[in-house]
């Protein structure tokens, strides 16, 4: 018990920095030590102060947060906080962004004179530094706040759920802490007032998530009743069994009312497709009609519309995967399809992945150049940045004001958060091309960026260059498959001439057979002398 004592009095008087190396042996330590000398009174124990230590680890990891958005650290760098922390630890960009906002919530923040200001949600962060509950409550305990109807929202009344919920989390589990949760809701809302014009306002929204692997984007959201009413007249019409199906060539699209009535009622008896699917397919539809009326407008100067980059053997080919400007990508063959029989732009790369050419006088770049420029770089040229190319503008390396060129070697997609920080300042960034001297090597020609006042080399964003990471296993299974094929050819051959000559023997026994007299009489053959060393000499 002494020693133990002894222990604890040394951590007391340990700092910070010392803290988190203890703490990093102990966790190795824990980890290799036989937990064979506990009897199971003391595996018991030991778990729930284990997982109590866990659940405190999540209100470090807030305080840590908070701590480097206090300082500045991602802006000294350049980088917005939540991707700054993801870089850094290696974190799920969303994961980190929602780590930057429970900061907000239950961190602790400092004023300039050093006092501790209270956390927006009291009790929760009580909790977590308690490590009586884990991040698993603190988002359901968000959950149900920020879904409080308007009738509940005075200061009075959120701090009352507030604490009543973080009370409820210490001695419930997340799914007893939801029921707990709908139930208080319940009980102070009777009446099930969330109908109101504040709630249908607040809680409207359409999200549409990341690509998976597949290519597809899930849709979720919230729309208000006006919105529900035009998606309900829209859906009427084109979602309609017939209409607008890709997989049927003779369907009508567009307006019904003027499509031939027997074509449509031929077409809806072909239709196999259920409502989801058309819903989705008169959705593609709307966006068709919308974006290729231009009544979308003007994005960055030029007009709205669908920018797609692949490869020329991929075009050829109409295989792989293609990229487009926001940073989505598609299969080859749909954004062919997408095309139809729009203008096609082609933008000339060289092996640098950059434009060959495409100049200009003036100082904006031309819509051509923005083009060729998304082909090119896809996103911001930031590194780290992963800001699609939608979301960027074009800028010069060297500015225009300082003589520089609106050529598209010159040039290079910046958005509007980075663009900010190119600046002649102490902490202001500058962007050049790469060389082999002052950059990596397979980004030689490429855009890098580097702060001033550092002799870092130029640094290339490769966000949006995901296959760069696996060029060389993919080159590798195109060979083996180009070998597979080959010997599968090879085999093919070899057994349309064995057919070939099985078929034969039945068409021609008697031929057969005499082939097969003749070998054995040349087999029995003895086998010839040599001539004389000197055999040619005598002819000669």
């Amino acid at each position: 018990m002494s020693e133990s004592g002894g222990l604890l009095n040394v951590i007391q008087h340990m700092d910070a920095a010392e803290l988190v190396v203890a703490r990093e042996a102990i966790s190795q330590r824990l980890t290799q030590v036989p937990l064979t000398t506990l009897s199971d009174e003391q595996v018991v124990e030991t778990a729930q102060v284990v997982e109590t230590g866990r659940r405190r680890e999540d209100a470090l990891s807030v305080r840590w947060a908070l701590e480097l958005r206090e300082r500045g650290a991602a802006a000294k760098r350049g980088l917005k906080p939540g991707k700054y922390l993801s870089s850094l630890l290696r974190l799920n960009v969303d994961h980190a962004g929602a780590r930057y906002k429970a900061a907000e919530r239950v961190g602790y923040r400092r004023e300039l004179s050093g006092d501790l200001l209270p956390a927006p949600y009291p009790a929760t962060a009580a909790a977590l530094t308690d490590g009586a509950i884990e991040f698993a409550h603190y988002r359901i305990i968000h959950k149900t706040l920020k879904a409080l109807p308007h009738v509940l929202r005075g200061p009075e009344m959120w701090s009352r759920v507030e604490a009543d919920l973080a009370a409820y989390a210490r001695t419930m589990s997340p799914e007893d802490l939801t029921k707990a949760a709908q139930r208080l809701i319940a009980y102070l809302n009777p009446d099930g007032e969330f109908t109101d014009d504040a709630d249908r306002a607040r809680t409207r929204a359409f999200n549409v998530s990341r690509p998976g692997i597949d290519h597809m984007s899930g849709i979720s959201g919230n729309l208000t009743p006006a919105t529900r009413a035009l998606w309900d007249a829209l859906a009427e019409k084109w979602a309609r069994q017939g209409m607008n199906n890709p997989a049927d060539p003779q369907s009508p699209s567009g307006n019904g009312d003027l499509a031939d009535q027997e074509a449509l009622a031929a077409a809806a008896e072909r239709d196999d497709r259920t409502q989801d699917q058309r819903n989705h397919d008169a959705f593609h539809r709307m966006l068709e009609h919308v974006v290729g009326s231009r009544a979308v407008g003007q994005h960055r100067g030029h007009a709205a519309k669908v920018v797609v980059t692949m490869t020329l053997d991929e075009l050829e080919k109409e295989t792989g995967i293609a990229t487009t400007a926001s940073g989505g990508t598609l299969p080859v063959r749909d954004a062919l399809a997408l095309a139809g029989s729009s203008r096609k732009f082609l933008a000339l790369l060289d092996n640098a992945h950059r434009p060959l050419f495409l100049g200009r006088e003036a100082r904006l770049a031309s819509a051509d150049q923005r083009i060729a420029l998304i082909a090119a770089e896809r996103g911001c040229s930031r590194p780290g940045c992963d800001q699609p190319a939608t979301r960027t503008a074009v800028h010069h390396m060297r500015e225009w004001r300082n003589g520089g060129y609106t050529d598209i070697t010159v040039l290079t997609l910046v958005c509007d958060p980075d663009h900010g920080r190119i600046h002649d300042g102490e902490h202001g960034w500058i962007t050049e091309l790469i060389t082999s001297e002052t950059g990596p090597p397979e980004w030689v020609g490429r855009v890098g960026w580097r702060q001033r006042g550092t002799d870092d080399p130029l640094t290339p964003n490769d966000t949006h260059f995901p296959e760069r990471h696996f060029q060389e296993t993919v080159a590798a299974l195109r060979a083996q498959s180009e070998a597979e094929e080959a010997h599968a050819a090879w085999f093919r051959q070899r057994a349309k001439e064995e057919l070939f000559e099985a078929n034969w023997q039945i068409e021609h026994p008697d031929w057969h057979a005499e082939e097969q007299r003749w070998i054995a009489e040349v087999e029995q053959l003895p086998d010839p002398e040599p001539p004389p060393s000197d055999w040619f000499s005598d002819a000669a």
